[in-house]
């Protein structure tokens, strides 16, 4: 019979522990980046990113008149002449930093209402990829590791590619080609700092999976599940919206009345 000494053991099932939970907790993070936080935006850009959309370039165009009527009323009380061609090449060239970002805000927008033409993800083929990247996580990131493998980090980096590309076949075979058995064959000394690495491992993914869920898109969920909160966020922009499209009506009647009087 062999007899185990009691802190090796116990600092295998330690190990053993902290090892579930880092490859969960990276599946969660990966899960996060590579598909949910993409549909959320989507999600949000077509219910709520359009209307922000408006409000944008609504508010773009009033702060344009209001830089039109600025330089009218100088070229007036100098007594320049008033070219409106040459005032809105200025404007647009003043302007080009925004409206380059709203371009780029309607291509998202362009981007969210193809996707929902495509064919959405098939949750229950996640759920099974999610469980071969959870064995893969276990037996190949090199994070676990003590030793650098360059072998073993391009290896790995295959793995996330299929996961990434969403290649549910290569990443099956890859899992059930591999033995899903773990063993440590360290001194009680080694396994000591191994230990070490794996809660600051564990520590460092906590943090990203909490910055992901508490930064956009993922902050936004709530609000479009919810039917209440998405109600009033959409009443709170579509009056914001008319508000401003109501001064821009303003100010702009007030330019043609300084053009007419000239």
């Amino acid at each position: 019979m062999v007899l185990v000494h009691p802190e090796y053991a116990y600092l295998i099932l330690d190990l053993n522990d902290l090892k579930e939970e880092i490859a969960d907790l990276m599946v969660e993070r990966d899960l996060l980046l590579t598909y949910v936080c993409d549909e959320i935006r989507m999600d949000y850009m077509l219910k709520i990113g359009a209307l922000e959309y408006k409000l944008l370039t609504a508010g773009n165009e009033y702060k344009k008149n209001l830089r039109r009527l600025e330089i009218i009323e100088e070229k007036i009380e100098k007594n320049q002449k008033i070219n409106m061609a040459a005032i809105n090449r200025k404007i647009n060239s003043e302007f080009k930093e925004k409206t380059t970002f709203e371009q780029k805000m309607s291509k998202y927008i362009d981007l969210a209402i193809e996707s929902t033409m495509e064919d959405t993800n098939n949750y229950d083929m996640i759920e099974e990829m999610n469980a071969d990247y959870f064995k893969l996580q276990k037996l190949y990131n090199p994070l676990f590791d003590l030793e650098y493998s360059e072998e073993k980090e391009k290896f790995f980096k295959k793995i996330e590619k299929y996961y990434e590309k969403c290649n549910y076949k290569k990443l099956h075979k890859l899992a059930e080609s591999c033995n899903d058995e773990e063993i440590f064959q360290d001194e009680i000394a080694n396994l000591k700092i191994l230990r070490e690495r794996y809660t600051r491992i564990l520590n460092e993914c906590q943090k990203q999976v909490r910055k992901i869920k508490n930064t956009f898109p993922y902050n936004q969920k709530v609000i479009l599940e919810d039917e209440n909160l998405y109600r009033r966020k959409k009443d709170s922009l579509n009056k914001e919206i008319m508000e401003v499209n109501l001064e821009n009506k303003k100010l702009e009647k007030k330019i043609h009345n300084k053009l007419k009087k000239l």
